[in-house]
């Protein structure tokens, strides 16, 4: 074999066909020159570049026969990636599912939990307390900012519970509607039909994006308790 074979042999074996492009063994002259990933020229050869490199008919023939040996190995490995691509997206929808379950436990239903035993008046005055604790974690963010006093902290901070109030009973839907889900899910005969249901349903109440809503509630709630030199400092960020 001579030595021009050998290298073009060696590139050939030496690198992958990374351009992404479908090769084209032996299908005659293309362009000039192709070119894979940051201008790097494809592996690729045609049979009209092959001859310009001075390559024999013999030595082109022998790297046709050697790439159809690749191919096999290749569409072998199409395969496999198939089905890999296949296992890992399965994977990816029942890592997620078992996520949502795992949420439920330490949210909805471990509320449940609380809600079995307390009173209808002690859930009630622990909801407060909970929603006024996020109004206040939520106000903190801007407390030093806008240099807001421990007065202006507590008004705005009543503002705020009413919101929410509002966007906890939107989650609540939202996290009801997966609870159901997954108890379809983990039925011992699983419902396909109700399950597809379920999972609109799902879809539908995500789709409502309310934290956006709930940051613009909040924004004009906490503007109705600020000094205007602090509104304006406020307004000056969101003109930006």
């Amino acid at each position: 074999m001579g030595k021009s074979c050998v290298v073009v042999l060696a590139a050939l074996l030496a690198l992958s066909p990374a351009s992404g492009q479908d090769p084209r063994w032996g299908r005659g002259p293309g362009s000039p020159y192709s070119y894979g990933p940051y201008g790097q020229p494809s592996t690729e050869l045609t049979i009209e570049q092959q001859r310009k490199l001075g390559l024999s008919e013999e030595q082109i023939r022998k790297i046709a026969e050697l790439r159809r040996d690749l191919e096999r190995e290749r569409a072998k490995l199409d395969e496999q990636l198939k089905a890999a691509s296949a296992a890992a997206v399965a994977a990816n929808a029942e890592v997620s599912r078992i996520s949502a379950e795992l949420r439920s436990l330490t949210t909805t239903r471990l509320q449940k939990v609380y809600d079995s035993v307390l009173t209808e008046a002690q859930r009630k005055t622990l909801a407060q307390q909970r929603l006024g604790e996020q109004a206040r974690n939520w106000l903190r963010g801007y407390q030093q900012w806008l240099k807001l006093t421990d007065a202006q902290m507590e008004d705005i901070t009543g503002l705020l519970v009413p919101v929410f109030e509002k966007y906890a009973r939107m989650e609540d839907e939202t996290a009801a509607a997966r609870e159901r889900l997954a108890d379809l899910r983990r039925a011992e005969k699983p419902d396909i039909v109700a399950i597809e249901k379920a999972e609109k349903e799902v879809d539908d109440l995500a789709r409502r994006n309310i934290y956006q809503q709930r940051q613009d509630e909040l924004m004009q709630r906490m503007r109705a308790g600020l000094m205007p030199d602090q509104a304006e400092k406020l307004g000056q960020i969101h003109r930006r």
